[in-house]
């Protein structure tokens, strides 16, 4: 294992928009595939007069996608599992020089560590910041976090195979089963229980407060029936906070029970901030 940092990339250079995506806990970048692709295959119309009678359009590329592997994962080492040495890393990767995103993802502990990494992004002047949260870690007992300890520590220490999450996970494909078996042999020995000493009392509400002016963000939780993880009443009101949808039908894995839900959330915020400043 190394620290060099590492990250997976879908869609075009030329792509005119970009997104930012965070996996979770024991993942890696390849969590994100299913809704990479849609992101990269998303097509943006942009209309523009000619003449005064004329409008003509044009069908730009979708989003250019950067997905990264955090510390301690996806054959990354590290001895720091604080969660601010995560969300720095992030940043000094990747949002160096004023470089921005349209939209910025996190699922679970990523969502956890976006919160962490929103008060360093850059401000751009006359654009604003998407970020969608995806079923985030919010706030959670001692005891409840020595329970996810033992049941990650026991998948990466037996991993299970691509069948079984198959068989365990109905509406999972094929390749997402791929993937969760991908990033647990890539993620970091002993990973669960090396974060969980680290960023204990995992209470994190207040990250919330630190929102940046430039920021909008929605929060997608899953379904109250099929995980605990985020609660709906976890998330504190607050003037940026737009939707907090719950996705029915959806566990903690989001991502690959309901890909499309994620990819709503995303263009529909990007396309309304669009609207937003083309009307300033």
């Amino acid at each position: 294992m190394t620290p060099v940092p590492s990250a997976t990339q879908w869609g075009s250079p030329a792509a005119s928009k970009r997104a930012f995506l965070i996996h979770g806990n024991t993942c890696s970048s390849h969590t994100w595939e299913t809704v990479a692709q849609s992101l990269a295959k998303a097509g943006w119309i942009m209309f523009f007069g000619i003449f005064s009678d004329m409008i003509s359009s044009v069908i730009l590329p979708g989003f250019l996608v950067t997905a990264p592997n955090m510390l301690g994962h996806g054959n990354r080492s590290t001895g720091d599992f604080h969660l601010q040495t995560f969300a720095q890393d992030l940043y000094s990767t990747y949002f160096t020089n004023g470089f921005t995103y349209d939209v910025i993802i996190g699922h679970s502990l990523g969502g956890t560590v976006a919160l962490a990494l929103l008060p360093m992004l850059p401000t751009p002047w006359g654009h604003k910041t998407a970020v969608i949260l995806v079923d985030p870690g919010i706030e959670f007992s001692d005891e409840v976090l020595d329970e996810f300890e033992k049941r990650l520590g026991a998948e990466i220490q037996h991993v299970p195979s691509v069948e079984a999450y198959v068989a365990d996970h109905p509406t999972w494909t094929r390749q997402d089963a791929v993937s969760r078996v991908v990033g647990l042999h890539m993620a970091q020995s002993e990973l669960p229980k090396r974060i969980f000493e680290h960023i204990k009392p995992f209470v994190y509400t207040h990250l919330f407060s630190a929102i940046p002016q430039h920021v909008e963000m929605t929060v997608l939780v899953a379904d109250p029936a099929l995980s605990s993880v985020c609660p709906p009443e976890l998330v504190p009101a607050h003037p940026q906070i737009r939707k907090v949808i719950t996705v029915k039908g959806s566990s903690h894995w989001v991502q690959r029970d309901n890909p499309g839900a994620i990819v709503k959330a995303a263009i529909d915020e990007v396309e309304r901030l669009e609207r937003v400043a083309v009307q300033l």
